[in-house]
């Protein structure tokens, strides 16, 4: 559960499984009354897949959908037959303090579009300094190493899915999110971080393996929070499906 964009879904449709990507609460078009709290939206997921005659699912969540991805698992466990972290937020707290006051600044109902405009346009005239700049909030390393290390095609996909990203009012929604009681989450979870996320620091994989009781926590040698346009995400693909896989010779 995330905010819209394209991180990795192929994986999972070209090996069979049906994939269902919903923007959270004031991204694209959901609206924020769809859940201002990350247990309200789990409990809106949840309805919209009983309404859909759904019957359990692998919830996937994504940086910034991690708490209600960790809200759904405690509060519908039956629904669940795994859970998938990536890069995600897991504990409260998130962002710093610092980072919580520049995004109501630059990101709140007014201020956002032009924000983003500013964004797009510096991508359209400056991609490679532009995405150099962007790296200092997305990787640990410095800006120049985490450019050196993303080539080619990544390179490219990278640039152009930063040249699309809108927040709408789903970014200032997001930090007021909680992640709950995580040890009341007992669906078998894989959590994947990169060793230099900038965005989202060690601190949140720590915890929720702290925390979490049945888990598999992979640190990867990505170099930046977006670890699938990384060199190491072929690794990181082998190791969801190898637990994927798992899961299901568990229950045959």
């Amino acid at each position: 559960m995330r905010a819209a964009s394209d991180s990795g879904e192929s994986v999972f449709v070209e090996n069979d499984y049906r994939v269902l990507i919903p923007s959270r609460p004031g991204y694209g078009k959901t609206p924020l009354s769809a859940g201002k709290k990350a247990a309200d939206f789990a409990d809106t997921m949840a309805e919209f897949l009983l309404d859909l005659n759904v019957k359990s699912v692998t919830i996937v969540g994504i940086s910034g959908g991690g708490p209600t991805a960790l809200q759904f698992a405690q509060r519908h466990p039956k629904l669940v037959n795994a859970l998938i972290l990536q890069s995600a937020v897991g504990h409260d707290g998130w962002p710093d303090t610092n980072t919580h006051r520049l995004a109501h600044i630059g990101f709140n109902s007014v201020t956002e579009k032009i924000t983003w405009a500013i964004i797009h346009t510096s991508f359209t005239l400056f991609p490679q300094a532009t995405l150099k700049f962007m790296l200092r909030s997305l990787s640990t390393k410095s800006p120049n190493d985490a450019l050196q290390t993303i080539r080619g095609q990544q390179r490219t996909s990278l640039i152009n899915i930063l040249k699309q990203l809108r927040s709408g009012h789903g970014f200032i929604n997001d930090i007021h999110y909680t992640v709950g009681e995580l040890k009341g989450i007992i669906a078998p979870t894989l959590i994947i971080h990169s060793k230099y996320d900038g965005s989202v620091d060690l601190s949140h994989p720590q915890f929720l393996a702290d925390h979490i009781s049945n888990n598999t926590l992979l640190i990867s040698e990505a170099e930046n929070h977006m670890f699938w346009y990384s060199d190491y995400y072929s690794e990181i693909k082998i190791e969801m499906m190898r637990f994927l896989d798992s899961l299901r010779y568990t229950n045959v």
